[in-house]
Parts: C-alpha cells; sequence; structure tokens
C-alpha cells in the first residue's frame, strides 16, 4: 500500500520506506530501488528525477540539489477502468481503489491540501489517473 501524506511525502509498500520532501536523490532511489527498478528520467523544472513502475502504478520522483525531493507522482499505467493492483491510501480512503466520483465524495468534508492534486480520468465510470504530491516549500509563489 501506498500511503499519501501531503505534508509529509510518501510512504511505499513493503516497508520500503517514506518518500520524504526534502531528501536527497541518492536516498529517494535506493527506497524505491528495494520495491522495483528505477530508470532515469527527465522533468522540465526539476534538477533530478527518475521514475519505477510497481504493479501498475508508475512512480516520478524529482527535486533540487539544495532542497531534496519535492515532487511525487503516481500514475497508471493503462487505462483507470478499474481498481489499482496496489491500494493508494489518503485520509483512510484508497484513491485509486474506487471509482473517482464515490473517492471524490468520500473526501468531501476532509483537509484541504494545497500539495496535493488528484487527476480525475475523462472516461465515464473511471477511476482517479494519478495523484501528483509537492513540497509547498519547494514551490515558487
Amino acid at each position: 500500500m501506498f500511503e499519501v501524506r501531503p505534508e509529509e511525502g510518501l510512504v511505499l509498500p513493503c516497508g520500503a520506506g517514506t518518500l520524504a520532501f526534502g531528501m536527497g536523490e541518492r536516498d529517494a532511489q535506493w527506497a524505491v530501488a528495494t520495491l522495483c527498478d528505477v530508470r532515469e528520467a527527465w522533468v522540465c523544472g526539476l534538477e533530478w528525477s527518475f521514475g519505477a513502475v510497481y504493479e501498475g502504478l508508475e512512480l516520478l520522483v524529482g527535486g533540487e540539489r539544495g532542497g531534496g525531493l519535492n515532487t511525487v507522482y503516481l500514475e497508471r499505467v493503462g487505462p483507470p477502468l478499474g481498481p489499482a493492483a496496489v491500494p493508494v491510501v489518503l485520509d483512510g480512503v484508497d484513491v485509486c481503489g474506487y471509482p473517482q466520483d464515490e473517492v471524490q465524495e468520500a473526501l468531501a468534508g476532509g483537509p484541504s491540501y494545497r500539495s496535493l492534486r488528484l487527476w480525475r480520468s475523462h472516461l465515464p465510470d473511471a477511476y482517479l489517473h494519478s495523484v501528483q504530491l509537492s513540497s509547498i516549500r519547494g514551490r515558487s509563489a
């Protein structure tokens, strides 16, 4: 299970650790590498980034040399027509395990996180397409 912690980062499955905002590239790669193969990636606006695929979810991680990790994306590899193979939990709700309208209803009335974006699919009755976390201190105003 991935656990989304908007103010902290992303807890990885199987006890692999946490991708914590501010951590260095090497430590972030090491944590992800205990789950799956890590590959280089390039993302505009980030000084370093890498990607990996775990159980049908693509993980993209990046940051800045001086400020450390500040961006984490989890995105489905295929169309979001069913639940993800691994839970992605935010405030006790598996945001990739239920249709996107049900997830929106379950999260309604809960905290609003400036550092979190849940990307909906354009397909009817679909599941969420991706989850984006960013460090508030790492973003420019």
